[in-house]
């Protein structure tokens, strides 16, 4: 008998391996796929002015990206001495205007460099909800506990959202015309606006995702991990202590669905043997002097030579110290 109904999930008609350059902006959820295949050593980049939840603040961020767009002074400001902009997350936070656009600038122009050089970029839209700086108008990625009075929020419509994409989406496609988006909603519900009201929200990203699937079919696409937290893993074992984000248990569920839809079965291989270099590394025994021990750290630093071979792009500094140290 079966208990649950699994998201049967259609492998992509493209693969990713480790000759690709991926890019991950949105919530959360791209956050936790970037860090798995990161640990991987896939040459990524994430989130470069931090987690975004809305389409709105993704697709603003993209588009100051393909611009080479910088912050300026204009888009910063100052409370209790503590330097912020809307268009950043609160880890970009200083103590100087100078300092925080040092730092901004600086993770906009690496971000620059490798959405050029990507050849898959994947988007995950948390919410429909947008917070609009009332002084200009302007959707704000972080209100950075500005009193509420300052915004207005209000809900895009799927047409609000397709019309954020699509300048975008087209000018990455004109760029780099064999280009993968890939859209996904995050899991993670947005209980604030209560149930009935994050249901509105995901079903709002829903049809506009579809509708951008629809006018680019060459290159855009969509993974429902969404779907596969609802519906696959509907029990409340695989959330967090309040219930609203998933478990690690249920993050790791829908990384290995995501692997076994994007990740070619070569590439796949190649995974295993650097995730075993990679836990080796971070091995600690018991007896560092044992004839054991030092046989198993020969045949690892063999191991990591002959990947290095096989992938020089990828960096194994980290684990060569583990045993060079030893």
């Amino acid at each position: 008998m079966d208990f649950r109904t699994e998201i049967k999930v259609q492998k992509a008609d493209f693969g990713i391996s480790y000759a690709d350059r991926l890019f991950f902006v949105g919530s959360c959820f791209s956050t936790n796929m970037a860090e798995r295949l990161s640990a991987l050593k896939f040459p990524l980049s994430v989130n470069p002015t931090g987690v975004l939840y809305n389409p709105a603040s993704v697709c603003q961020m993209l588009q100051r990206l393909l611009d080479g767009e910088l912050l300026t002074a204009e888009d910063t400001f100052e409370t209790d001495g503590v330097w912020n902009s809307f268009l950043l997350h609160s880890s970009f936070a200083s103590l100087s205007q100078n300092e925080l656009l040092e730092k901004a600038n600086a993770a906009l122009q690496n971000a620059a460099v490798a959405l050029k050089g990507a050849n898959c970029v994947f988007l995950t839209f948390g919410t429909a909800w947008v917070y609009k700086l009332k002084a200009t108008g302007a959707v704000v990625g972080n209100c950075h506990k500005v009193p509420a009075s300052q915004f207005e929020r209000i809900r895009l419509s799927p047409e609000d959202v397709v019309a954020e994409c699509l300048p975008v989406f087209q000018q990455l496609i004109e760029q780099q015309p064999k280009i993968h988006i890939v859209l996904t909603v995050s899991p993670i519900r947005h209980w604030k606006d209560g149930a009935h009201g994050n249901q509105l929200s995901k079903a709002t990203l829903l049809l506009a995702i579809d509708q951008l699937c629809q006018l680019f079919p060459d290159n855009v696409s969509y993974f429902p991990s969404y779907e596969i937290l609802m519906d696959d893993l509907r029990d409340y074992r695989f959330y967090a202590d309040d219930m609203l984000p998933p478990s690690a248990m249920a993050v790791d569920y829908i990384f290995q669905k995501f692997c076994e839809t994007y990740v070619s079965t070569e590439t796949s291989a190649a995974m295993k043997e650097i995730e075993q270099v990679v836990a080796a590394a971070c091995h600690r025994p018991f007896n560092a002097e044992s004839f054991g021990y030092k046989l198993f750290c020969e045949r690892t630093k063999t191991k990591i030579d002959e990947l290095k071979k096989r992938f020089p792009q990828l960096d194994f500094t980290k684990e060569e110290n583990a045993f060079n140290q030893l």
